[in-house]
C-alpha cells in the first residue's frame, strides 16, 4: 500500500478543458487547442512532458500557452519575442537545431579560434616594436 496520490488512474484533460485553464490562469484570449503527442527537433515546448496541449490565442505576438495535459499546469508560455530570444540564442550557441547543446563541436572550434585569437593579441602587444 502506497500513500502517494497517484494510486488511481487519471484522465488526460480535453482540449476544451485546456482553454478553460488558459483562460483562468492568464489574461491571454485563448481560441484552439490542439494536443501534441510526439517530439519534434526545435519545437518550442522543448523538455516537457508530452503529450501537452497547445494553446492558440488571439494576440499580436503569436502568443501559445503549452498545458500539461494530465495536470493542467502551464509548461510554457511562448510569443514571437520569445521566438526572436531562441533564434539568437541558436546563432550564439551554434546549436541550429534542438537549440539546447552547448557542447558542440562548431562551438568549440570557434572558441578555440577566439583563445587563439586572444592570446596572440595580447602577445603582439606585449612584444611589439617600438
Amino acid at each position: 500500500y502506497s500513500t502517494h496520490p497517484q494510486n488511481f488512474p487519471v484522465d488526460m484533460l480535453s482540449p476544451e478543458e485546456a482553454i478553460t485553464i488558459a483562460k483562468e490562469k492568464t489574461s491571454l484570449n485563448p481560441v484552439n487547442a490542439s494536443l501534441i503527442e510526439k517530439v519534434e527537433r526545435g519545437v518550442e515546448y522543448r523538455g516537457r512532458r508530452l503529450p501537452i496541449y497547445k494553446v492558440y490565442t488571439d494576440t499580436d505576438d503569436g502568443i501559445n500557452i503549452y498545458i500539461d495535459s494530465m495536470t493542467g499546469d502551464i509548461a510554457a508560455i511562448r510569443s514571437d519575442s520569445w521566438r526572436a530570444w531562441d533564434l539568437l540564442w541558436a546563432l550564439h550557441i551554434m546549436d541550429y537545431q534542438d537549440r539546447d547543446n552547448i557542447n558542440n563541436i562548431l562551438l568549440k572550434i570557434f572558441s578555440v579560434l577566439a583563445l587563439i585569437s586572444s592570446i596572440s593579441g595580447i602577445l603582439l602587444f606585449l612584444f611589439k616594436k617600438s
